[in-house]
């Protein structure tokens, strides 16, 4: 029935759910916004449920996804997914649960923060050097 689920360790869950909201708020004021938005519906429609099975199952979907993010990011984050068996699940209280769902939608906010900002960086630096190398004109450039 249960096999080995996870869940977010956060030595500050507090802390965490405030950084999440900073990166919310600065992608808020960028494009990345409309991306992570879609993305993360499906935990803003989990934590408006009320059936514990219905959040703990979303929450898994997202940490399936975004675990391997989520503990690369630990150093910065102080988010660490780990695995969790049936008990555990038995015992959490959806409370906790919709942390972790917040936790999850800033998670997912920074993910395509990043991949914006590291886009946009490539594109800039692609521009310059092309611009250097003579092989494209200015309004070709502008194309990029």
């Amino acid at each position: 029935m249960f096999e080995i689920e996870q869940k977010i360790n956060s030595t500050d869950q507090k802390n965490a759910a405030k950084l999440f909201g900073y990166v919310k708020k600065a992608a808020e004021l960028t494009h990345a916004v409309i991306m992570a938005a879609q993305k993360s519906e499906k935990a803003v429609s989990a934590i408006q449920s009320q059936d514990k099975s219905t959040k703990w199952m979303v929450l898994q979907e997202y940490l399936k996804e975004y675990g391997h993010f989520i503990n690369e990011t630990t150093p910065i984050t102080g988010v660490h997914v780990y695995p969790v068996d049936k008990e555990f699940y038995d015992t959490v209280g959806i409370r906790e649960i919709d942390q972790q769902l917040q936790i999850v939608i800033g998670i997912v906010y920074l993910k395509d923060a990043v991949h914006s900002v590291a886009k946009e960086s490539f594109n800039e630096c692609l521009k310059k050097l092309l611009k250097q190398s003579g092989i494209l004109t200015e309004a070709q450039l502008n194309l990029l």
